[in-house]
């Protein structure tokens, strides 16, 4: 008797013969690959390829690799986006430099299509012949909002067998920015940042490309800090920064550190600017180069940081000597929810610096000059083209782990020639093994609008990673698509390796709410309706921090909800300390909320000076109900008006029971030379709530 259990395995090998046969047979139609462009890549730098087909009979695909790289199926990724599309993901080493080709396979199940995709590998050492950034000098600049609305930064290139290359920003891009080209190896990267961008965000990372059309693109990270002037009345303590300058004989490049501190903790790496000419004792910060320190030890809360300086002497007679002048910069994050921090801005230190003794740079860090290397030359490594101390070899033997000898002599930055090792990633800043998240690449809003939008009510698992050969960390940004009112709340925790932050933004890229603490535990909750908006987990610090983002969106009518404009979020601006500083002649805000507290923004009058005031809104009811009041220094209101007392109420002092209000207010004819302070309040009337548009004139 034949058993039930073998009649079932026999079916079984006879159905799976019979889909083995169609399969072989090829069933239907294959898919459709879209064309994958041929790479050159290069060694240390993640290549990241998007495979993109399509089944003409509707079915599901699945794609798969290979190669004759060695080891390609364990070094390399294959994983799938939201929209799709697959994601192949591989970082070269030093020892693949060459030509290879990778085949791409698309299936449904039934039939297969195949694309050939040729990827050139080349090294990035000792690259003399690569473009190589002149001009922007340092790691930033900073543009003060209160002398300038735009900043132009020149570019200069230099190569050494090109006339011309391509000068370009690549991603993540600030919007509004462009590069004009001056010449061949020049150019001007100029930017007027917009009222929303300036309320967003206070650093903008540039990433700038050279292209000789003959080796791998040179990038340059380049921080852009926007200042819009201190705020003292803001709550909380300033930053402490300790330092006391030293002279150094030396041709090494100096490090130069301070010991940096605040009550609730720094938003960011302090700014650490230098210049070898006297820039007086009220610098103009622009003009100095810029970099951005290093934390050595501590928190966030208390600790040490560095910068690490160019020597002015290296290659100089010995006795040469120069002086440095320097400013330091910490930024703290007392209001976590706004823009209600503060700023502590060094004096302007001094040091000189002769030069004097031997060069002792290791392996793997900066340099200027060979002559500062311990055992080894100084060569261009990695992507940003910048030089590094590497150290002579003869063979295998010579070099320790994570190192190969090179198989032939390595150019220096001042001619030299001689075997070196080399890191096996061909890079010396690090930032490698981090592998992104399935939603990659979203480092910018302009990406995640060309994915599909987040669904809600999940949790997701995430990274953020280091930016490739760069400074810094990369940005996730979400797509989220509101089809109704929804009551949406956004949620991260993540490790301590990085602060993590979270921002909510509009459909323009306008912040709405943001959360920034000290950790990377951050909540944003907002009643939002129709439409698309965006979320956004940027990180301070570098490194590698994987996070979990929950997002639920849950209805609820807004119109009952009253949503706090982005400074009221962080309660900012509810009384005279807390007050916003306005823009000198004309100050607007628009989309402006009140919901139970005031706004209170400060205005300086000089003698005679008359301030008008125009506040706009739509009143269709009396819950609506919008007032406008005005306070001099010591907090006196000159326009009073209450609602145990409203026969004061008057509409030339702005005080309407309708939309809209007007007032103007000229300061005394003397004893406001120095500029007296006053204050406009935007009042709801019994606890109205409403939104408006503010316009404060100075005349």
């Amino acid at each position: 008797m034949i058993s039930r259990a073998r009649v079932a395995t026999t079916l079984a090998a006879v159905s799976l013969a019979v889909a083995t046969l169609v399969a072989c047979q090829g069933g239907g139609e294959p898919p459709e690959f879209d064309p994958v462009q041929d790479q050159i890549a290069q060694v240390g730098v993640e290549l990241s390829l998007a495979l993109v087909a399509t089944d003409p009979d509707g079915g599901d695909i699945d794609f798969a690799f290979s190669s004759t790289i060695p080891d390609i199926q364990t070094r390399a990724s294959l994983t799938r986006n939201p929209s799709g599309a697959g994601i192949w993901r591989w970082t070269p080493l030093a020892a693949d430099v060459g030509v290879w080709y990778v085949d791409f396979v698309a299936t449904d199940g039934d039939n297969e299509a195949t694309i050939t995709v040729t990827i050139d590998v080349r090294s990035a050492i000792g690259g003399n012949s690569a473009p190589v950034f002149r001009q922007p000098l340092g790691t930033g600049t900073t543009l003060d909002l209160e002398q300038d609305d735009c900043l132009e930064v020149a570019l200069l290139v230099e190569d050494q067998d090109s006339t011309s290359v391509v000068l370009a920003q690549e991603e993540p891009l600030i919007e509004g920015a462009t590069i004009t080209s001056t010449g061949g190896l020049s150019g001007t990267w100029t930017w007027c940042p917009s009222e929303t961008q300036i309320a967003a965000d206070d650093r903008y990372n540039l990433r700038l490309s050279a292209d000789d059309l003959q080796n791998p693109k040179v990038l340059k990270d380049y921080l852009v800090v926007l200042r819009g002037g201190n705020r003292p009345e803001c709550p909380g303590e300033p930053p402490v920064i300790a330092h006391t300058p030293a002279d150094a004989t030396t041709i090494n490049n100096l490090t130069i550190d301070a010991a940096v501190s605040d009550d609730q903790g720094l938003k960011a790496a302090p700014l650490f600017y230098y210049a070898l000419t006297d820039p007086g004792a009220d610098p103009d910060l622009g003009a100095m180069t810029q970099l951005t320190m290093v934390q050595l030890d501590g928190t966030m809360q208390s600790g040490t940081w560095a910068a690490d300086v160019p020597n002015p002497v290296v290659g100089m007679p010995d006795g040469t000597a120069r002086t440095i002048y320097y400013v330091i910069v910490a930024d703290d994050d007392d209001d976590e929810m706004g823009t209600c921090d503060h700023t502590t801005e060094s004096t302007v230190y001094e040091m000189t610096v002769t030069a004097g003794g031997g060069g002792t740079v290791e392996l793997c860090e900066p340099c200027t000059a060979s002559s500062q290397c311990a055992d080894g030359l100084c060569v261009r490594v990695g992507v940003m083209n910048e030089p590094y101390c590497l150290q002579d070899c003869a063979g295998p033997a010579d070099c320790g782990a994570g190192y190969t000898c090179s198989a032939a002599a390595v150019s220096s930055v001042d001619g030299q020639s001689a075997r070196q090792c080399v890191p096996d990633t061909e890079s010396c800043t690090g930032g490698g093994g981090c592998v992104d998240d399935a939603f990659e690449d979203n480092d910018t809003r302009t990406q995640a609008a060309d994915a599909p939008p987040l669904p809600a009510g999940d949790i997701y698992e995430l990274t953020s990673c280091p930016l490739t050969s760069g400074t810094g960390d990369d940005e996730d940004w979400f797509e989220l698509d509101i089809p109704a009112d929804r009551q949406v709340t956004l949620e991260i925790a993540g490790e301590a390796t990085t602060d993590l932050d979270l921002g909510l933004y509009s459909s323009t890229g306008a912040v709405i709410v943001s959360s920034t603490s000290l950790d990377s535990d951050e909540t944003i909750t907002r009643c939002l309706t129709p439409g698309l908006y965006y979320a956004r987990v940027y990180a301070f610090g570098e490194g590698q921090n994987d996070y979990l983002l929950s997002y639920d969106a849950v209805a609820q009518s807004c119109a009952s909800a009253c949503n706090d404009d982005a400074v009221d979020a962080g309660a900012q601006d509810d009384n005279l300390a807390q007050a916003r500083t306005t823009v000198y002649p004309v100050h607007t805000a628009t989309a402006q909320t009140i919901c139970t507290d005031d706004d209170w923004y400060a205005v300086d009058l000089f003698d005679g000076e008359r301030v008008i005031v125009d506040l706009t809104f739509n009143q269709a009811n009396a819950t609506q109900d919008l007032d406008l009041h005005f306070h001099n220094a010591a907090g006196t209101d000159l326009t009073p008006c209450s609602e145990a007392a409203p026969s004061t109420c008057t509409t030339a002092q702005g005080q309407s029971a309708t939309s809209n209000e007007h007032y103007e207010f000229t300061a005394p004819a003397s004893g406001c030379g120095a500029g007296c302070a006053y204050y406009v309040v935007v009042h709801g009337w019994a606890g109205s709530k409403n939104t408006y548009d503010i316009r404060i004139e100075v005349e």
